[in-house]
């Protein structure tokens, strides 16, 4: 596989995550997946936006909000 096939896969992967979140926003682990997702992408205005998803979806679990602001912190995303 080519870097370019390699590179579409990925982001094929991450938009059907992304579709996938904005149906049910439930699933943290979802949520820190796409955030990371978007980061390693160098897709920061991505990754900050669904971290402020995921902080709505995800509203009322204060456990599921700490964790991604530790993911959103330790990916250097916090104060944006």
């Amino acid at each position: 596989m080519t870097p370019s096939e390699r590179n579409g896969v990925i982001e094929s992967m991450v938009a059907r995550l992304a579709e996938r979140m904005a149906k049910d926003g439930s699933d943290v682990e979802g949520w820190l997946r796409l955030i990371r997702a978007y980061s390693v992408l160098g897709q920061r205005d991505k990754a900050l936006a669904a971290a402020a998803d995921a902080r709505t979806a995800l509203a009322g679990n204060s456990d599921s909000i700490r964790r991604t602001g530790e993911l959103t912190k330790e990916l250097g995303l916090e104060g944006s």
